[in-house]
């Protein structure tokens, strides 16, 4: 055996020890890969002109393909960013989110709020973390505005409940007994925001929400 070949095949083993090393190849592994496969090609057999084009379209492809995910990273950092910012200028704003549960905190229970689809005779039920019921408050008959769950923190005998978090049931009925749908939300004031995954959370009394979960802000 020749030099020449003793030393592409040496290289050829350097080449791929380092490749099991490593879990991709960047642009300049196959660059490399292919200036070494023209240096040590058979001069009686070289490489075609298609062969060769094709490596080198994959070359191009390669750089797009880095530049694109290089793109899709500032994307998803600066979408972070604006996130972040958008979370900072809710702290001490008073919002509405998606959700139901109240929260009893140093005696003081959160707002509530829900929305028939149609009047009808309204039921709230408040229930535990366990999801005991606690307390259930017959509200009559109320239309199609915005209501609020009003709650003095007692349960139905009377006894002052402590801190924690609530969720609470709406049921409502139509005056032939039909069930009719309700939305809900949760109110309260945005007291900090935290960071956890790449996702921004926004504390509202004991509870954890995201931007998403927003559907007004009051104030």
């Amino acid at each position: 055996m020749d030099l020449s070949a003793l030393s592409a095949i040496t290289q050829s083993n350097e080449s791929t020890s380092q490749a099991k090393n490593k879990n991709t190849l960047t642009q300049e592994d196959f660059f490399n890969l292919f200036v070494a496969q023209l240096k040590y090609q058979n001069p009686l057999e070289p490489m075609d002109n298609y062969q060769m084009a094709t490596q080198m379209a994959q070359l191009g492809s390669m750089e797009s393909l880095n530049k694109m995910n290089l793109s899709l990273q500032n994307m998803a950092a600066n979408q972070v960013s604006m996130s972040s910012l958008q979370a900072s200028e809710l702290i001490g704003r008073k919002v509405e989110a998606t959700g139901n549960v109240l929260s009893k905190e140093n005696g003081a229970v959160s707002e509530g709020t829900y929305q028939l689809s149609k009047p009808g005779k309204v039921t709230v039920r408040i229930y535990d973390a366990q999801g005991t019921l606690l307390r259930t408050l017959e509200e009559g008959v109320k239309d199609t505005s915005k209501q609020k769950v009003v709650w003095d923190g007692k349960n139905q005998k009377g006894e002052k409940l402590p801190d924690g978090t609530f969720p609470f049931k709406i049921s409502a009925t139509d005056e032939n007994g039909q069930s009719i749908s309700v939305s809900s939300s949760m109110v309260g004031t945005v007291t900090a925001i935290s960071f956890e995954n790449g996702v921004t959370y926004l504390k509202l009394g004991s509870q954890k929400i995201t931007l998403s979960d927003i559907t007004a802000i009051t104030n």
